[in-house]
């Protein structure tokens, strides 16, 4: 159980620092043709989103007690991560074409995005693992 605790707080701290990630690198502030804001103001806008959803889903673990919203959990914040990686992609929404500062900040989120899905992925892996110890542990005999 403390390889699953300490996945959940990664998972958190991973979501926190995603968080505020556009803050420490701030994303570009300029305006598109139309005086509207660029498409990486609407990608990070997204990607707040979701990651807050990560960051609730990540908490919710250090709650939970069966293993079937254990694993559920862990499935939501690995879709979040694999989404937040592919939201600043161009066929999805995409980011602006100047680079600089939006490249700096897609490059961090990128890596958070993947270690927030590793996380997902190694709570799906943990909680399936605990549940079949559990399984062959009930049904041994008493001695």
């Amino acid at each position: 159980m403390k390889g699953y605790k300490a996945l959940a707080w990664s998972a958190i701290l991973i979501s926190l620092v995603l968080l505020v990630l556009p803050r420490g690198i701030p994303i570009c502030t300029g305006l598109a043709g139309a005086g509207s804001p660029m498409r990486c103001h609407y990608a990070y806008q997204a990607e707040f989103l979701v990651t807050l959803l990560a960051l609730i889903l990540a908490v919710s673990l250090l709650v939970l007690r069966t293993t079937e919203a254990q694993a559920l959990s862990g499935f939501v914040i690995l879709l979040a991560g694999i989404i937040i990686v592919i939201l600043p992609l161009p066929w999805v929404i995409g980011i602006c074409t100047h680079g600089g500062a939006c490249l700096k900040t897609t490059f961090f989120t990128t890596i958070g995005g993947s270690l927030l899905s590793l996380a997902g992925a190694a709570i799906i892996w943990l909680t399936r693992k605990n549940k079949e110890v559990k399984q062959t542990d009930e049904g041994k005999p008493n001695s």
